[in-house]
């Protein structure tokens, strides 16, 4: 974005639709009903393992998924590890990436960009973080609940609520897209950035890299 000034910066993004429709499978499996009954999900933060799959907010058949499911341990515990680490595990178990379901989440994606979202509803998409309601570093590109009216843009959704569980995630994948946008910094004309050395035993690979 800093390297194309003349471009409207909410023209740029990067693809988390993967990551819902794959947490949208699991509540869905979990709770024992169809896939399309289940909305209102939201991906934060980086493209990463540190992602937040957003179950707090996340609603089935109309009603919270929490109260459906009515199991935190298992949302926080298992759910939230899975879809973090799905695209690796996928690898892993294959020997290649899931490039048709890839094909799928970006055709999802622009679908939701040119149709009007449903009314209550959002889809998670990372954009530029200026202005944001949520207090995010701004200057990243981070993964937000957003709508649109189907005109090519969006807004970004406001009011969400957001726990201390879910906080504390949150912060956690908007320090590591600080950091890395810090390693980069002399690509973008920001001057003072430096990368901070990760430990031997530090997991910094995206989903599915290995």
């Amino acid at each position: 974005m800093e390297n194309a000034p003349n471009l409207d910066r909410k023209n740029f993004h990067a693809l988390t639709r993967l990551d819902e429709n794959r947490a949208k499978c699991q509540l869905a499996l979990k709770a024992g009903v169809f896939y399309d009954t289940v909305s209102n999900v939201t991906i934060w933060g980086n493209h990463s393992t540190t992602q937040v799959p957003d179950f707090v907010n996340a609603k089935i058949d109309g009603k919270k998924a929490v109260e459906v499911i009515g199991d935190d341990a298992w949302l926080e515990e298992e759910f939230t590890p899975t879809i973090q680490t799905r695209g690796g595990a996928l690898i892993k178990k294959w020997g290649r990436s899931s490039a048709a379901s890839t094909a799928v989440s970006i055709a999802d994606a622009i679908k939701s960009l040119v149709t009007p979202t449903p009314e209550g509803d959002w889809f998670s998409t990372a954009v530029s973080t200026d202005g944001n309601p949520y207090g995010i570093a701004e200057g990243i590109v981070f993964s937000m609940p957003c709508r649109s009216k189907g005109d090519g843009s969006y807004e970004i959704v406001e009011g969400l609520e957001i726990n201390d569980w879910l906080r504390e995630k949150i912060k956690a994948s908007e320090e590591e897209l600080t950091k890395e946008a810090d390693c980069v910094s002399h690509l973008t004309g920001k001057l003072g950035g430096a990368c901070e050395l990760q430990g031997a035993g530090t997991d910094t690979m995206l989903p599915g890299e290995n």
